[in-house]
């Protein structure tokens, strides 16, 4: 132990002498430095390289090369500082030039940033559940159906016997009204299989999820509550678990309330835009007949399990399928299609948002191209100050990123406006877009965001600054110091460049304007297609009866019957109908099954319609005409001969050459007694499913007494001679009247209905028309910068000619003929470009193509016109040569 200690104590005993010689050693070459340095001072050399030969003489090599590259740095940073410094005043020199460069930065920046709000909230961000990319949609398809609801039976069936699920659920859209607690409201609700929630991987706040006993009928009077109707209704009570409410006017339990923010996963299976909030959750009970698979409108969704996809998963649902099929023939011809959730909610709505962000981001090019062009044309006036320095002893490279300097400082402000314009842009899109616009509420201006915008800042001023910068660089020192003469001109080079830039910027814009163009077209064909119904003057509103309260068809005939003989009394109503469904909002929700007396079925294909029940003046109150027989009227009652209405597509597909009136078609019975069988008694116009279909689908009405299954979820339709909005209150009194507990709700007018089908349509031409406008603005200020300026170089040569005889029409001509022909080579590579475009905009227009021709050749004439339009100021100006003054010169 003590020769241990020992030994320490003499290790540290050297490594204190050591440290000893060396602050000595460091403390003498401290001073040696210091008198070097005055020396090296006192002679003249500037104070870094004078300590810097110090070093080299007394210090180590790595002292030199730390020196050196703290020289550099400090160099770098003197330069950089300069040169912003240097931009500022320079900008400053030339503010309106600065400020329209800006602007121009700033309306394309704040553009592109504002588009990307959306594209970021809707595609890029994932959706708002647990490892939501194993979430999966669940459709039947046939031959005659890309897409089609699950039907009860089967879901058992799959939910039991499934490999590739953790989780299977079903739900549908079941809207109830709630009463007790002031006013009666209808809520938002859905209709849920047990383990829905799981599915989605979120759990209630507070209390639990369903359990399967409450799938079994009468076990279902249970409900789950959204944290915002928890709140709005109840006032966050924290007794709320337990509490009976009345829901349809009879009681259910408060089970649970779903953490904020939880909604409906997206759109229905046919994409109709209702919104995606949900206010109250409830069972989904099974009852019938498990052998009859009966009729087909729940929508699956599962959880994948780890490393099953989504083709693996409906291949083992399509085993399943075939064996079912095999048992019950009500499943025969079903396949299993399945798609990933993210893409059924963002599907309808990919193509668009990409097309604008193409659209936006060839607005932000030819922007960068024009001020390319403003950049080469200022330039040129500065050859003189750029030669000087250039001849003072100035690099290139130093030329260069003093120019970039410029180009980046007023990319940053425009960015920074830019930034600004697109907080408010993205609000205003927010309210502009429709209400059943796909994840609405993503949309909002972030970090994300503001990264983009300032990489496309950063991107934005090197590409507009850098060749403008290369080209100045070159500048002939001879001929930037030359003083007199006829000025500083640009070179040739520098001519065909602007000139190529401005071909470039013809060609993009015309891109834009074609696309504004057949979209604009496609509008106006969607306005005047043939709606099938009148929708003004006509208010709409949704009264639901409850199951409990009105049990019978003959109590919700009874209902609707002495409603609307109240509201046809009341001044200026001239017809009061009601009907299951309004057009343009779902009328592919339904769809059913027939025979047809004395007509057998198509080999693989089935008797199929869209089906709806109406009162006798619903078609009256809508509109829709009548082509052949007659509407229902009050004799078609419960006991009288089964009346139906079919209109002319069903007509035209199931008796092409017949007249269907007195036909007689059946349902669900194998063999229907003779009082089954509904007879047509009428036929009237056609009403497409949605504006922007081809045609319309065949589709039937039962009148509501002899309806099949008692629907006594209505819309009520007064056609009014005046303002239909005065009718409001007499119908709200009226529904009071009858039954307090029942909500009057989506009170809109009809014309308020067809014209949200027009909304997203109305948004792309309106988005897609104002980039077009932009980019046209902006080549046609490259055009007149271009002419502007070849007229400014060639005043000399157009006084020659008008001294040896040139008429101010010949110099006009010789003007404008070079913008015609700069202008007919964009637009030719523009429509070009647009045809082999053509397959991106196809899908997305009614009733024209992309590569329409009457649409080509507008957009060839409006380039042309602008061009002559932006160039005929610098061609008057051209007439105004001396030519006196160009003989002296000469």
């Amino acid at each position: 132990m003590d020769r241990w200690c020992n030994l320490l104590r003499m290790r540290l005993r050297s490594w204190m002498r050591r440290k000893r010689v060396e602050t000595e050693l460091d403390r003498e070459l401290r001073y040696h430095l210091e008198r070097q340095v005055e020396e090296n001072l006192a002679a003249g050399i500037s104070a870094g390289e004078a300590r810097l030969a110090a070093l080299r003489m007394f210090g180590g090599v790595s002292q030199v090369q730390e020196e050196c590259r703290e020289m550099r740095r400090t160099q770098y940073v003197e330069n950089l500082w300069q040169d912003l410094r240097y931009a500022v005043r320079m900008l400053g020199k030339s503010p309106v030039f600065t400020v329209v460069v800006v602007l121009t930065l700033a309306l394309s920046i704040g553009a592109n940033s504002a588009i990307f709000s959306v594209i970021d909230g809707v595609l890029l961000k994932p959706l708002p559940y647990p490892r939501a990319e194993r979430l999966a949609r669940v459709f039947y398809r046939s031959k005659n159906f890309a897409k089609f609801p699950v039907n009860p039976w089967d879901f058992l069936d799959f939910r039991a016997r499934n490999r590739s699920f953790e989780s299977f659920a079903i739900y549908t859209r079941s809207d109830i009204q709630l009463s007790g607690v002031g006013e009666p409201v209808k809520l938002s609700a859905f209709r849920i299989s047990a383990g829905y929630f799981t599915v989605l991987g979120v759990a209630p706040a507070r209390g639990r999820e369903f359990d399967f006993v409450e799938e079994r009928p009468g076990n279902g009077n249970v409900v789950i509550l959204s944290d915002r109707l928890w709140r709005r209704q109840f006032g966050a009570a924290t007794d709320i678990l337990g509490r009976k409410i009345v829901l349809d006017a009879k009681p259910y339990t408060v089970v649970g309330v779903m953490p904020p923010g939880v909604d409906h996963p997206g759109n229905a299976y046919n994409s109709v835009a209702y919104g995606d909030t949900v206010d109250a959750w409830y069972p989904f009970e099974f009852e019938g007949n498990p052998g009859q698979r009966g009729p087909h409108y729940l929508e699956g969704i599962g959880r994948l399990k780890p490393g099953v996809t989504v083709t693996q998963a409906a291949a083992d649902f399509n085993t399943i399928m075939a064996d079912l099929a095999t048992h019950y023939p009500g499943d025969q011809g079903w396949t299993i299609y399945m798609v990933p959730l993210y893409q059924e909610i963002v599907g309808p709505v990919h193509r668009l948002l990409l097309v604008l962000l193409g659209a936006v981001g060839l607005v932000l090019l030819i922007a960068c191209v024009n001020t390319a062009n403003l950049l080469l044309a200022r330039a040129t006036a500065r050859q003189r100050e750029i030669a000087v320095r250039a001849a003072l002893g100035a690099g290139r490279w130093r030329l260069v990123r003093q120019m970039l300097a410029e180009s980046l400082l007023m990319a940053i402000l425009g960015g920074g406006l830019g930034a600004l314009l697109a907080s408010a842009g993205v609000r205003a899109l927010v309210a502009f877009l429709p209400a059943g616009f796909p994840r609405l509420a993503a949309i909002h201006v972030n970090g994300l965001v503001f990264g983009f915008t300032a990489l496309i800042t950063l991107a934005t001023g090197l590409f507009f600054g850098l060749v403008p910068a290369l080209q100045s660089s070159r500048t002939d020192l001879q001929q930037g110091l030359r003083e007199g003469g006829r000025g500083a001109t640009g070179t040739g080079r520098q001519t065909r460049l602007r000139s190529a830039l401005v071909v470039g910027e013809v060609s993009l814009a015309c891109v834009l304007l074609a696309g504004a163009g057949v979209m604009l077209r496609s509008f106006l064909n969607l306005l005047h297609t043939d709606a099938g119904f009148q929708p003004l003057h006509v208010l709409t509103a949704r009264v639901s009866l409850p199951d409990t309260t009105y049990k019978t068809k003959d109590a919700i005939a009874r209902f609707y019957k002495t409603l609307l003989d109240g509201l046809s009394t009341l001044p200026g109503v001239q017809a009061a109908g009601a009907g299951t469904d309004l057009p343009w909002t779902g009328y592919d929700d339904n769809l059913g099954g027939f025979t047809i007396e004395g007509k057998q079925e198509p080999p693989n294909e089935s008797f199929h319609a869209r089906y709806h029940a109406a009162t006798p003046d619903y078609f009256r109150a809508i509109g829709i005409p009548l082509v052949r027989g007659r509407y229902f009227t009050d004799r078609d009652i419960k006991g009288a001969p089964r009346a139906l209405i079919v209109n002319q597509a069903m007509a035209r597909r199931y008796w092409p050459n017949e007249d269907p009136v007195g036909w007689r078609i059946d349902f669900f019975d194998d063999k229907p007694k003779d009082s089954d069988w509904y007879t047509i008694v009428g036929v009237v116009g056609d009403v497409k499913d949605k504006p922007q279909n081809s045609a319309a689908e065949p589709a039937f009405w039962w009148p509501i007494p002899q309806q099949p299954w008692g629907f006594g979820d209505m819309s009520v339709v007064l056609r009014s001679a005046s303002d239909p909005v005065r009718l409001t209150g007499h119908l709200r009194e009226a529904v009071r009247g009858l039954d307090p507990s029942l909500a009057v709700a989506d009170v809109r007018l009809l014309d308020q209905v067809a014209a949200e089908s027009f909304s997203t349509p109305r948004i792309s031409l309106f988005l897609v028309g104002l980039f077009a406008a932009l980019a046209l603005s902006l080549a046609a200020i490259g055009i007149y910068g271009v002419i502007s300026y070849s007229v400014s170089q060639r005043m000399h040569e157009f006084g020659m000619r008008v001294a040896l005889g040139a008429s101010s029409w010949d110099v006009i001509r010789l003007v404008m003929g070079q913008s015609v022909a700069l202008t007919a080579i964009g637009v030719t590579l523009g429509l070009g470009t647009t045809l082999a475009l053509a397959g991106i905009l196809d899908s997305m227009l009614y009733g024209v193509s992309a590569k329409d021709p009457l649409t080509l050749i507008c957009v060839a004439a409006a380039a042309l016109a602008t061009a002559a339009m932006a160039c005929y100021p610098s061609a008057r100006r051209a007439t105004s040569a001396d030519p006196v003054a160009a003989l002296r010169a000469e």
